[in-house]
């Protein structure tokens, strides 16, 4: 039984390495090449600035996608997306799994509707927030997307402030499946 395992797993590798090949400019992923990957970077801006406790407060999301490749040159090498969010956020409160929206125009005026369930895990200097969730409109509708980013840890410190955190960035990865 640990042979066919191994076997399997020696396979998996093979099977992932060759999946470039196969696929001009595609990555390789376990299961099946990805219609697009991307490098992302975002900025966040809270009006009021967050603080130790939970009050309300409006988001501004701005997201770039660079440096995206494409099986077959499906979309343009570049996208951004914005969105506001308003909702009640302190910097001790854990936060839930939130569902939302967002359109990501490409530089070609293409536009994709990915809407996920984002999360955040806090691990020792970074937060992990992670979006999981399908392409409901535009390029590659229908098919599963996932988003994922580090932040540096928020300054506890400039939570006591009055003035709170009021920028945050993160980078990553997006991956349409």
């Amino acid at each position: 039984m640990a042979h066919i395992a191994r076997s399997h797993r020696v396979l998996g590798v093979v099977a992932a390495a060759l999946v470039p090949l196969a696929v001009p400019g595609a990555s390789a992923l376990a299961d099946a090449p990805a219609a697009v990957v991307c490098t992302t970077s975002s900025d966040w801006s809270y009006s009021p600035g967050v603080v130790l406790t939970p009050r309300p407060l409006r988001t501004t999301v701005k997201d770039e996608y660079t440096s995206c490749t494409g099986a077959g040159g499906a979309v343009a090498a570049t996208g951004s997306s914005e969105f506001v969010v308003d909702r009640s956020a302190g910097c001790l409160e854990p936060l839930a799994a939130v569902p939302e929206t967002r359109v990501i125009t490409w530089a070609d005026g293409t536009t994709s509707t990915f809407s996920y369930t984002v999360t955040v895990t806090s691990a020792p200097g970074a937060d992990v927030i992670t979006k999981i969730g399908t392409i409901t409109g535009g390029v590659f509708a229908g098919r599963s997307a996932q988003a994922v980013q580090a932040a540096p840890t928020t300054d506890l410190l400039l939570c006591l402030s009055e003035e709170g955190i009021t920028r945050q960035s993160s980078l990553g990865t997006f991956t349409v499946l």
